[in-house]
């Protein structure tokens, strides 16, 4: 296991279907962090698109010349990167979270499996049906994509699954703002893990204020840096190894009843 781990979480307003524009403004802030080798960069959900539902089909069809633009990040700082990108899958188009390991190539993917029906995107989206950790630097990471976060039985099977830290690309409202922050403490709280959350901002162009407050939570709920409503940087330097010291000092995932809701 890796003794120090930087965290770059990158805040901007997602401009709907522009994709250059969108990645343009994501790499300008990547720099601005200034990320070296086994350093961490996250990106919000739909990062290169966002909810761009006029042309999702057309969003989804550029989802490998994203990744390789992400790939490309990668390789240029050797730092791993996560975000959420539409794909096509058969059947339909899914939410896809991948995470890029230092050397440009997939670490893991997940596809979005809880999708928020308030804002269609059972609509448009089709859900994913698996779960996800993946390897990465000697760490397990779980992927989870914003509305997931609302589910604790989902974070706590990714915990089961041996996830040490969770990454969470959001597109989370201004107006439920206090939940986002709130859901990434308790969930890394309840499992005694990390928990890191990476909110878009702004007007997304059709009325919706999203609220940003990007953070990042340790495994004894700690909060270890928040950022507020504007674009920005959230770097924060974390130690995996305060995961075994806080469930060994505080042992409360030994103690639980599976036996009674198997």
């Amino acid at each position: 296991m890796t003794k120090k781990l930087n965290l770059h979480l990158i805040q901007w307003r997602i401009v709907p279907g522009d994709v250059e524009g969108n990645l343009a403004k994501a790499e300008d802030l990547i720099l601005s962090a200034s990320p070296r080798g086994r350093d961490l960069i996250l990106l919000p959900e739909l990062f290169s698109s966002g909810f761009y539902y006029t042309a999702l089909e057309e969003m989804a069809d550029r989802y490998e010349s994203v990744v390789n633009w992400m790939s490309r990040i990668a390789a240029r700082f050797e730092a791993g990167i996560a975000g959420s990108v539409p794909v096509r899958r058969p059947g339909g188009v899914a939410n896809n979270m991948v995470l890029v390991d230092r050397d440009g190539g997939i670490a893991a993917s997940y596809d979005k499996a809880h999708l928020f029906y308030v804002a269609d995107e059972d609509l448009h989206f089709i859900p994913g049906r698996e779960i996800v950790v993946g390897r990465w630097l000697g760490l397990d990471v779980g992927l989870a994509v914003c509305f997931d976060l609302r589910f604790p039985e989902m974070t706590r099977r990714l915990c089961d699954d041996g996830a040490q830290i969770v990454l969470v690309s959001a597109q989370w409202p201004r107006a439920r703002v206090d939940h986002f922050r709130d859901f990434t403490r308790v969930r890394a709280m309840e499992n005694q893990m990390f928990v890191v959350s990476c909110n878009s901002c702004g007007d997304d162009g059709k009325g919706l204020v999203l609220g940003g407050g990007s953070t990042v939570v340790g495994p004894s709920g700690e909060v270890k840096g928040v950022l507020g409503g504007e674009e920005g940087v959230l770097s924060v330097s974390v130690d995996p190894h305060e995961i075994e010291r806080v469930r060994n000092s505080f042992p409360v995932l030994k103690v639980r009843r599976k036996d009674l809701w198997k």
